[in-house]
């Protein structure tokens, strides 16, 4: 009599780790409001990783010690930095941390809507080939500007066709495979703020794909002032740097590698208040 063959085990479940960091200069308020948009999910992280990016003022301390022991998130894990070491760092520091088999990217000043992770979890699990599922984004002002909408294409294949022009992701937007994250080396900071942007390049030219949800399901918080900052020939030459990195790993070719460049070279030096100007043209 041959043995039987014994039961076979269910795997578990997908879970989510939430991702985010906070920093000095952040107003305890928008923390508040951030952690709050991800405590309340209908679909709450099993986890929320939050990196402490630095030394902090009091304030935001005791917006983060006012989540310990809320039973929305079964795991806050709060992990403290010694020295402000930048965006990349952090995310490095905190993926160590997650245990999810996805990971929910969120920013401390920005607010999710209360089915953000519900949806996103829906597409990904009726769409297991999908790596990276972004959304639309509403992009408000403290400043009194209109908020605007912020929309990509939503199939893989225009997503990675823009990007090769232009950053058509939101990173806060983003649920993604903890195992693709790893998979690529996590973050880099070689080109400065341009590092999400870097990420999504790496994943696509490893092969991931991604989808972007077409509804509103995450607030950005900006302004004109701030992204109008963004240039000199530091930033610029990080732009160029950066570009070269994409046509060197056969993302870009060599005529759209000289467009962007140059145009985005241009753009970056161009002086703070023509910047600015371009920035609200983009917007209105």
């Amino acid at each position: 009599m041959s043995p039987q063959n014994p039961p076979a085990t269910k795997s578990a479940a997908p879970t989510v780790s939430a991702l985010m960091s906070t920093y000095a200069a952040e107003k305890a308020s928008n923390l508040a409001q951030s952690l709050e948009s991800v405590f309340a999910q209908t679909r709450p992280p099993e986890q929320l990783v939050l990196v402490v990016d630095g030394p902090i003022p009091p304030a935001q301390d005791f917006v983060i010690k006012s989540f310990y022991g809320d039973p929305r998130v079964a795991d806050f894990t709060v992990l403290h930095l010694p020295d402000q070491g930048g965006l990349a760092a952090a995310m490095n520091a905190g993926l160590k941390a997650c245990v999810g088999t996805y990971v929910m990217r969120m920013d401390s000043d920005d607010i999710c809507t209360p089915d953000r992770l519900e949806l996103q979890m829906r597409y990904a699990l009726a769409n297991l080939n999908v790596d990276i599922v972004s959304s639309w984004s509403e992009e408000f002002f403290d400043d009194g500007h209109a908020p605007q909408i912020k929309v990509s294409p939503v199939a893989h294949e225009h997503i990675t066709t823009a990007l090769r022009w232009r950053n058509v992701l939101v990173h806060p937007t983003i649920l993604v495979k903890s195992s693709a994250l790893r998979e690529v080396g996590g973050y880099r900071s070689e080109f400065g703020q341009l590092e999400d942007y870097d990420l999504f390049v790496r994943l696509a030219v490893k092969g991931f794909r991604f989808h972007v949800i077409p509804k509103t399901l995450v607030r950005v918080r900006s302004s004109i002032e701030q992204r109008s900052r963004r240039g000199g020939w530091r930033y610029g030459l990080k732009e160029m740097a950066f570009r070269w990195e994409c046509k060197r790993a056969g993302f870009l070719r060599l005529h759209q590698f000289a467009a962007t460049a140059g145009l985005y070279l241009l753009f970056r030096l161009t002086s703070g208040a023509m910047r600015k100007r371009l920035y609200a043209m983009a917007r209105s």
